[in-house]
């Protein structure tokens, strides 16, 4: 086994051992299909304006292998870059209470099929 493939490997299992930090995370997509995988989830409270300044701020994220997008998940495009406008993201916080966000932004790996996306918290919208 090389290099790349015990990397792929190795985020695979990091990100979604639910022994470890691993969280189970349900994904819907706009048209409807939901899938239930394992990934990592973070919420932070501070960020830095734009003259560096710490100042008070939600944002979330979520990390997850994107081998675990099983068919027929649609979490690629016509053009086979992974897009996931508009899908949604449900995950129980530290305290059980399940969150639910609308994903912002994505940032696939395409080395090691890591998935990291930036979320939009909804339920206070």
């Amino acid at each position: 086994m090389g290099l790349t493939d015990q990397a792929i490997r190795d985020a695979k299992t990091i990100t979604s051992n639910l022994n470890d930090f691993g969280v189970m995370i349900t994904l819907t997509s706009p048209s409807g299909p939901s899938l239930v995988i394992n990934g990592l989830h973070t919420k932070h409270h501070l960020a830095v304006d734009t003259e560096g300044n710490i100042v008070n701020s939600k944002k979330a994220s979520l990390s997850f292998s994107e081998s675990l997008l099983i068919s027929p998940y649609p979490c690629r495009n016509n053009f086979q870059e992974v897009d996931l406008k508009n899908h949604l993201a449900s995950v129980k916080d530290s305290t059980g209470i399940i969150k639910n966000y609308l994903i912002q932004q994505w940032f696939p790996d395409e080395a090691i099929g890591l998935i990291v996306c930036v979320l939009e918290d909804i339920d206070n919208a």
